[in-house]
């Protein structure tokens, strides 16, 4: 997996450079100078959805111990600059996230509290994308990727079900447990998985089906993460002088991330959020050289706030790992909260 994600990091690395390439340096310079002062606005926008994601994961905590909403928000924070700026995917922001909050309640807690809010978050993105169906199916003129869109919604919704089904019923994960026990290819599989996060699932499970409302509450949360996006979207496309409304903007959000959802292994969205922008505007009939200006406005605004996150993690602490870069991180963050 690791072979992969440096790989596809590398040529997604090779896209957006060939991307600038193709449009030109010159008339990229200019369309993010017309961003000029906006892009202050579009930074501290990312307040609002750094709060709804923080009350997201609060809401999924026992109340005994738990950290405030605003050491949470600086977790939150800390482990996006992680995913933000190295190669290993999404896996090296929850592993910061857990190590920060293992400060302030068990690890036996924190671990299982990391899996439930990136499971709420998870069931938040697949709403966020079929509520935007809708306008997506009318931005999008090419008749083969309106199909292909409705497909992968229709799948997408597939495994919202499964999601909710494994977290209802009290029996599929013991179905589950006995098909790997049964399988030596699956019991090697699950031995990789580290022992923590293995003991993760069932506790998260118990946690949900102990409290649903919360669960309910903390996805609700998250789904106005998403949707703060397609604000952004918005104000970002205004300040670069795209005519167009909070319906096609909320349209372009919805494909934006169903493409970097599909993608998910490549980390940082490396080359994906540019690449993936630029089809969605030759496929609407806009002008790909904003969809590119639009993509690069997002990456710096998240290298700007990653380097908040690092800042806070430098100021943890000094000390060092002569384990993966990650790891190291995740080793300076002992203070922060």
């Amino acid at each position: 997996m690791r072979r992969l994600e440096r790989a596809s990091f590398v040529a997604g690395l090779l896209l957006l450079a060939w991307f600038v390439h193709r449009i030109g340096p010159e008339r990229v310079g200019q369309n993010l100078g017309e961003m000029g002062w906006g892009f202050l606005l579009v930074f501290a926008l990312q307040v609002l959805p750094i709060f709804f994601g923080a009350l997201s994961w609060r809401l999924v905590l026992d109340d005994t111990g738990a950290p405030t909403l605003p050491a949470l928000a600086r977790m939150l924070v800390a482990g996006e600059a992680v995913n933000a700026v190295s190669p290993v995917a999404l896996v090296g922001g929850e592993l910061v996230r857990i190590s920060l909050l293992s400060r302030r309640i068990p690890p036996e807690d924190a671990v299982p509290s990391v899996a439930l809010a990136a499971m709420a978050q998870c069931c938040a993105q697949i709403l966020f994308v079929l509520s935007g169906l809708p306008f997506a199916v009318t931005l999008v003129r090419s008749g083969p990727l309106r199909t292909g869109f409705a497909a992968l919604s229709a799948a997408l919704a597939a495994v919202l079900a499964g999601l909710l089904f494994l977290a209802i019923s009290r029996g599929a994960h013991d179905w589950i447990a006995r098909r790997i026990a049964r399988s030596a290819r699956l019991r090697r599989l699950s031995m990789r998985v580290p022992p923590a996060w293995r003991d993760a699932i069932p506790r998260s499970l118990r946690a949900l089906r102990a409290h649903p409302g919360r669960f309910g509450l903390s996805v609700g949360a998250s789904l106005l993460v998403w949707q703060m996006g397609a604000v952004e979207t918005l104000l970002i496309l205004r300040f670069l002088r795209v005519p167009v409304g909070l319906a096609r903007a909320y349209a372009i959000e919805v494909l934006a991330v169903t493409i970097e959802g599909a993608l998910f292994f490549v980390p940082a969205k490396m080359g994906t959020q540019e690449g993936g922008k630029i089809l969605i505007f030759l496929a609407a009939g806009l002008d790909p050289a904003k969809g590119l200006a639009l993509g690069l406005v997002r990456r710096i605004r998240e290298l700007a706030w990653a380097g908040v996150g690092l800042g806070l993690l430098g100021g943890a602490g000094h000390r060092r790992s002569a384990a993966s870069p990650t790891e190291g991180l995740t080793a300076q963050s002992a203070r922060l909260t």
